[in-house]
């Protein structure tokens, strides 16, 4: 049994409902039931979640103990002393400063080159010039005329084939109506990812339309009223799964 099913299970004990444990605890009663939905992140951190638990554990008649010993099995701490040995270590890593290269030398280098490939052509240009004049030689010009261009056949463009679309992955339309005093909804694909998670008020509609199975979590599973696919069906239980082709699987616990 999870954190969240412990809590839920010692306010029931206790014959208490959300809103009483609220006003008991001071605690938003959307805190609460995400709570009890083993959703901790809106605690603010693992600090807060465990004084939120001893809280509910002493207005309730529980063991704050055994439930925290239960939290910090699901959700353990980081260790201090592994995070300051890393720390100094990778204090005492040399640093290793890129060398930078020295222009000045290479600019040096260059002009010196400039320098003397120009005084090279200074001293050999005049008899360059005569080698050259000496060699050439007036040539005629001859002019010939351009070929026609030849016709050619002009080739009809083929249009290719329109590739195939892959066939479009099976999606499940899912449609929860509150009524009543309404339910603390989550809905999770096969990952854990969560599609929507919150409180439907009466009268209040969520729609989920998703390609893949769906994992449904009720509070209050009386006050909501399930349709698949356009279709109204009633679940085996408050958690249940909606698998790809529509059909619902209760998941193994």
């Amino acid at each position: 049994m999870s954190i969240g099913s412990e809590l839920t299970a010692a306010r029931e004990r206790a014959d208490m409902t959300i809103e009483q444990l609220s006003t008991s605890t001071r605690i938003r009663s959307g805190l609460l039931a995400a709570m009890e939905a083993d959703d901790f992140s809106r605690c603010g951190g693992n600090f807060y979640a465990r004084g939120h638990i001893r809280s509910i554990a002493r207005v309730v008649k529980a063991d704050p103990e055994a439930l925290l010993a239960k939290f910090d099995e699901a959700n353990p701490a980081p260790q201090p002393d592994r995070v300051r040995r890393e720390e100094r270590a990778s204090d005492k890593r040399p640093i290793l400063h890129s060398a930078r290269p020295r222009w000045g030398l290479v600019l040096g280098a260059i002009l010196v080159a400039l320098m003397g490939w120009g005084i090279m052509r200074l001293f050999t240009l005049p008899s360059d010039v005569e080698a050259n004049a000496s060699k050439t030689t007036p040539t005629a010009a001859v002019t010939t005329p351009a070929p026609k261009p030849s016709a050619k056949p002009t080739a009809k463009p083929t249009t290719p084939g329109k590739p195939q679309k892959p066939a479009a992955p099976l999606r499940t339309k899912l449609s929860l109506t509150a009524r009543g005093d309404g339910s603390y909804v989550t809905i999770r694909n096969s990952k854990g990812l969560k599609l929507f998670q919150g409180v439907l008020g009466p009268g209040s509609t969520q729609t989920i339309n998703y390609a893949g199975e769906i994992r449904v979590t009720l509070e209050s599973g009386g006050n909501i009223t399930v349709y698949i696919n356009n279709t109204k069906v009633t679940p085996p239980a408050k958690r249940f799964t909606i698998l790809p082709t529509g059909k619902i699987a209760t998941p193994e616990d």
